[in-house]
């Protein structure tokens, strides 16, 4: 039986305090009214004025991705972080026409009330759920069919069967 060691004689291990990241990997450290920040070209942004004149696009060094901002003169620092412009992979993209599109799609141009937006979200969660709810149930039935076919009645206990070997003998032949 393990005996517990006197306490002159304990081990200290020192735990190792996580360092904070520096405050210019945040995001938010980015923002266009940030001395310094390195703004997208001058023909991009212009397009981007002409969809709405309080949208810019910031480089964030640290994480070489362009940022795509919404100015908001009720947040602190005056501008919203819309999205990080990458894909689903989380792999860099090129300021052209899907930076564009992401934009529309966030935006109040393509849905004419809150209702219709609140009601595609509804749906693709309800898609989602059920998509989820499909691949648990195959799962379910993957996992179980080995168990199932094992339960089944089997004569010789060797391989598939009819049923039990007394259903013809009630049969009456």
């Amino acid at each position: 039986m393990l005996q517990g060691v006197p306490s002159q004689e304990q081990m200290q291990i020192p735990l190792a305090s996580p360092k904070a990241p520096p405050r210019e990997a945040s995001l938010q450290w980015w923002h266009p009214n940030r001395f310094g920040v390195r703004f997208a070209p001058d023909r991009f942004r212009r397009e981007l004025h002409v969809v709405h004149p309080d949208l810019d696009v910031t480089w964030h060094p640290i994480r070489e991705r362009w940022l795509v901002w919404y100015r908001r003169p009720r947040i602190a620092m005056g501008w919203l972080l819309l999205f990080v412009a990458e894909d689903s992979q989380h792999r860099y993209v090129p300021l052209d026409a899907r930076i564009f599109a992401a934009i529309f799609e966030q935006s109040g141009m393509k849905w004419d009330s809150g209702k219709e937006y609140w009601a595609r979200i509804e749906q693709e969660a309800q898609r989602d759920k059920e998509r989820e709810h499909a691949d648990r149930e195959q799962h379910l039935e993957d996992a179980g069919a080995d168990h199932w076919d094992h339960t089944k009645i089997q004569v010789s206990m060797c391989g598939h069967s009819s049923g039990s070997k007394f259903v013809k003998h009630h049969a009456g032949d």
